[in-house]
């Protein structure tokens, strides 16, 4: 009969930190890759919007004001939020996993009867 030389880990995917991490940085990669589509459709929904308030104050809706029309360069909702909240869960979630998995020594061997 062998000993095993050290304890042996759970896997890696039993953690949450894991999962966070992993799922996190495909977002934001998929985020870089199609902010141009994003930027697009966010620029088309507020020009919709936009086209709504001018539609209302030519009908004289006192509380319509003058808009600047969207492009998909300048919109009012932008995607920097969901950038810096995916960067700060993937940092959150690679610091929570590299502290578990590598800073932290592996549980003691039970004894065998």
């Amino acid at each position: 009969m062998s000993e095993p030389l050290s304890p042996q880990r759970e896997p890696i995917t039993d953690s949450p930190w894991f999962w966070l991490y992993l799922f996190a940085t495909v977002a934001l990669i998929l985020l870089v890759f199609f902010r141009g589509k994003l930027d697009i459709r966010q620029a088309n929904i507020e020009r919709q919007h936009q086209a709504r308030q001018i539609a209302n104050q030519a009908s004289g809706t006192p509380d319509a004001e003058n808009v600047a029309v969207s492009s998909p360069g300048n919109t009012l909702i932008g995607l920097n939020y969901l950038f810096a909240i995916l960067g700060i869960l993937v940092s959150i979630g690679w610091g929570r996993l590299w502290y578990l998995r590598f800073r932290t020594p592996p549980p003691p061997e039970e004894p065998s009867t």
